[in-house]
């Protein structure tokens, strides 16, 4: 571990802070569904068709990742099948490999919109978090990130249908919008994409609501026909504080136990500038979950999880700085399908992530990282396989839009 850390200190005149503060948001017909600032002129091309204008965009993130991981055979919940392979990480979308070069996220897009009237949206993604957050997707709908239709039906509503990125959670997949490389170990399990219908309510310039009726939770394909309702509050002031407190309410019903199995869920972020210099931003996940029947005659009851953390940066010039995370899960009945360990303890992790950044360019991203996480169970594995409460890793990574 000392040797990772080492490397961050010494790399610190060549990374810089995430100058996102500086960015110009575009408004909310504008902006991707979760994202909370978007560069000025990043599209890669513009044409104009009319009333209407034709865009294209790009995003790529790749890096590399070193960490105690070697060759080993497993059961992949990816190809649903035994497999050996060098490198592979466990509980996590990404670093999914250590010790190799790889692709974490990429998508294109194009976007169709007439300002103030309508917006249509198509992305296609590839890339090691698509590889494992997909997995219960049909082959024809794994590659799309966005096909949406966002229609204003006047100054103060608007109405979204298709499939789109979600607003739960505040670390998302493209990691160059976040202020670390990497995500906390709760970011897998809340919702990273959303299939159905969003009413949007513009308050006023600041603040926004959403009303949700989804497939379920992170479905593009109904699993069992119990559609779910959700709803956001959106606070969106640049350079001072953005954020959303998102509630879900759903059946995530088990065709297999024939039960149901109710979740309820609050997330609530908030992304702080204090001044010029520092950001600030806690996060609070809590999930409510009704427990399996279990032949008992007993009431059901339910089972708790609670997922703080606390992420700070510093900006020690406009192109150099550091941030900082402490992410805790706190999982004792093991309901994480993502964080399943078997375990007597369930998960229960804290971990501290040290983030170094450098941007050169408002499209360009260096960055990097270490992470150290210990876990109250052996859950995670050895340079030999062997079970261990210690998870680590560093990496060095590059992102890029236009």
């Amino acid at each position: 571990m000392k040797h990772l850390f080492i490397i961050c200190v010494v790399s610190i005149f060549f990374y810089s802070p995430n100058t996102y503060a500086q960015l110009m948001q575009k408004n909310e017909a504008d902006s991707l569904a979760k994202m909370q600032a978007k560069p000025k002129n990043s599209n890669l091309l513009n044409f104009n068709l009319g009333e209407a204008k034709l865009s294209f965009n790009a995003y790529a993130d790749f890096g590399y990742v070193v960490g105690p991981q070697r060759t080993h055979t497993f059961y992949d919940y990816i190809t649903r099948d035994t497999v050996t392979q060098f490198g592979r990480r466990d509980f996590t979308s990404y670093p999914l490999y250590a010790n190799q070069f790889s692709l974490s996220y990429a998508y294109i897009q194009a976007q169709y919109e007439i300002e103030n009237k309508l917006r249509f949206r198509i992305a296609f993604h590839t890339g090691h978090i698509v590889d494992a957050l997909y997995i219960e997707e049909t082959p024809s709908t794994r590659i799309i990130r966005e096909l949406a239709l966002y229609y204003h039906l006047n100054k103060k509503w608007a109405i979204e249908v298709g499939i789109f990125p979600s607003y739960f959670g505040f670390e998302i997949v493209l990691n160059k919008e976040n202020l670390h490389a990497t995500r906390a170990y709760i970011a897998d399990y809340t919702p990273d994409y959303e299939a159905g219908a969003r009413l949007h309510y513009f308050i006023n310039k600041y603040n926004t609501l959403r009303f949700m009726v989804l497939n379920g939770w992170q479905e593009i394909k109904e699993e069992n026909g119990k559609k779910a309702l959700a709803f956001v509050w959106s606070i969106n002031k640049p350079n001072k504080i953005v954020g959303d407190w998102n509630v879900y309410l759903g059946n995530e019903y088990d065709n297999l136990k024939n039960q149901s199995k109710i979740r309820h869920y609050h997330n609530a972020y908030y992304k702080i500038w204090v001044g010029r210099k520092w950001i600030v931003a806690p996060v609070i996940d809590y999930v409510m979950e009704q427990k399996p029947i279990n032949g008992t005659g007993s009431e059901r009851g339910w089972n708790f999880v609670v997922a703080p953390a606390f992420s700070l940066r510093y900006a020690v010039t406009p192109k150099h700085g550091i941030a900082a995370r402490w992410d805790y899960v706190y999982n004792p009945m093991d309901i994480i399908p993502e964080l399943k360990t078997n375990t007597a303890n369930g998960w229960q992790s804290n971990a501290f992530t040290l983030t170094l950044e450098y941007l050169p360019l408002p499209q360009l991203t260096f960055r990097v990282e270490s992470k150290y996480g210990i876990n109250k169970d052996a859950v995670f594995r050895g340079r030999y396989n062997e079970p261990t409460r210690e998870d680590w890793y560093g990496l060095a990574s590059f992102s890029f839009h236009f």
